[in-house]
């Protein structure tokens, strides 16, 4: 047999006392109806009166036949009819032929014989068919010579008389048969029923297994993923094979470890950026203190000198244009370091998505006619910090304006789904290479000959902290997508009352 598990294993033992647990019962009520069904028809009361039904139905043939054969007897010791035959008179001997048959509706016909003819015949007026009745013939002679006339009468009975006497006979000995076997036949009649019953409980416990194992399958793939999530793997998924209870909770479980998972990530980035925060806390405040005294002394050092040789002097003015160059972008660096370590709290409030989107546009006249926005019929209510959602999106557009062509716009898309509001930066330029889908979030990777690898940490970090989630992927021709998905105000309200 297979291997079953525990959980089979019970119910294939709940099938087998579902099954067996009537049995005994089923073979009481089952015994009980034998014995009274045989009750009634193998009592000594019913074999009686059985008997004398099979008696009376001999005694009335019979009595029938005895009584026809002593009629034709007294007539043909009749004087009257032998002179009569004597005589050759046939109309002499008629009347008492006609008498006899009409004496009795059991005889269909009497003849009398002469040397062996039919001398004269009288039959009864009905007719009495071969198919229905039987029929029977006695001769008696009418003198002591071997040559004397002969007196035939030819006696019926009806078939379905004779054939219900022969029923009843053998009803009879059928129940008597069954009275003296009736024990053995009990004894093969359960063992029929219990091979039967056997049988049966047999198939429905193979069949049950095999349910079972659609079943138990189904929930040892689930038990083994939370086992397996239980140990940290959040990327664990059970595929659902079915719409029943455990194809929802199959659902819901893979819900939960996708939720499980974005939370688990979202903490884990979040507490990646404060480290990196405070790495740029420091970078910055080492970095900003020397700058001014180094700017300083190159500028002394330019106006200290007077000397005379020109090829000198242009090299010191070179270099203190290069170190004026090169410390303002440390400065520069120092204020992105700065913004990205003391990035304000987020403090959300209810926003509608197409107007968000619509107002920021108004305020940032840089973007008009390079960037393209179509707003939806339909409202699209979330939570948001309108300052960094608006630095989120600023940061995004000009990212897709920077890797577009000068002559293509960047699109906006938003739209809602699934209790998400979700808002599309959509560009035209090369594209996104593997190596970039897998770092862009992350701080310090750049893919910008200046850039400071902290634009998108910043605004990953800044979805994040709204409960929302941030996505990049390749365009339908070319370019990148980048996707920012919000909690619908909706589902938050839903979220807070389940709390």
């Amino acid at each position: 047999m297979w291997h079953l598990r525990k959980f089979e294993w019970k119910i294939v033992l709940a099938l087998l006392v579902t099954a067996a647990a009537p049995l005994l019962f089923t073979m009481f009520m089952v015994e009980r109806l034998v014995e009274e069904s045989m009750a009634i028809g193998l009592n000594d009361q019913v074999l009686t009166s059985l008997h004398s039904g099979v008696g009376l139905y001999k005694e009335v043939i019979e009595s029938r036949m005895r009584v026809v054969r002593l009629q034709g007897q007294m007539l043909s010791q009749d004087e009257g009819v032998r002179r009569a035959v004597e005589q050759g008179d046939r109309e002499a001997a008629r009347p008492a032929l006609e008498a006899l048959l009409e004496g009795s509706s059991w005889i269909s016909r009497a003849r009398l014989l002469s040397g062996g003819e039919v001398w004269l015949e009288v039959q009864h007026p009905e007719e009495f068919p071969k198919q229905a009745w039987k029929s029977k013939t006695d001769r008696w002679q009418l003198g002591q010579a071997d040559d004397a006339p002969t007196l035939e009468v030819t006696f019926v009975i009806r078939r379905d008389f004779l054939a219900a006497s022969e029923a009843l006979r053998e009803l009879v000995l059928t129940l008597e048969d069954v009275e003296e076997n009736f024990q053995p036949w009990k004894l093969a009649y359960y063992r029929m029923f219990l091979l039967a019953y056997t049988v049966i409980l047999i198939a429905a416990v193979l069949l049950g297994i095999l349910l079972a194992r659609g079943v138990t399958g189904r929930v040892a793939r689930l038990v083994a993923a939370v086992h397996q999530a239980s140990g940290g793997n959040l990327g664990v998924r059970v595929e659902v094979r079915s719409r029943d209870e455990i194809g929802q909770l199959t659902v819901a479980f893979n819900q939960m470890l996708d939720d499980l998972q974005r939370g688990r990530d979202r903490i884990v980035y979040l507490e990646k950026i404060s480290s990196w925060q405070e790495i740029a806390r420091r970078l910055a405040h080492e970095i900003k203190n020397p700058l001014t005294p180094i700017q300083l002394a190159v500028q002394e050092l330019h106006r200290s000198y007077r000397g005379d040789d020109p090829k000198f002097t242009a090299k010191l003015s070179a270099s203190v244009e290069i170190v004026e160059e090169e410390v303002g972008t440390l400065r520069r660096m120092v204020e992105t370091f700065s913004a990205f370590a003391k990035m304000p709290a987020v403090q959300p409030q209810p926003a509608e998505l197409n107007a968000f989107v619509a107002d920021f546009l108004k305020l940032n006249p840089q973007f008009s006619g390079r960037v393209g926005f179509e707003p939806r019929a339909v409202a699209i209510p979330v939570r948001l910090d309108r300052s960094l959602m608006g630095r989120v999106l600023t940061n995004l557009i000009n990212n897709g304006l920077e890797a577009s062509p000068s002559d293509q716009r960047v699109e906006l898309e938003v739209g809602g789904a699934d209790g998400w509001g979700w808002l599309r930066v959509i560009d035209h330029g090369a594209g996104l290479s593997e190596l970039a889908r897998q770092r862009l979030f992350q701080p310090y990777f750049t893919t910008k000959e200046h850039g400071t690898g902290l634009g998108l940490a910043i605004v990953k970090k800044i979805v994040l902290q709204h409960g929302g989630e941030i996505s990049a992927a390749e365009g339908v021709e070319r370019g990148a997508v980048f996707t920012v998905r919000l909690p619908l105000e909706a589902n938050r309200a839903d979220d807070r009352a389940r709390g």
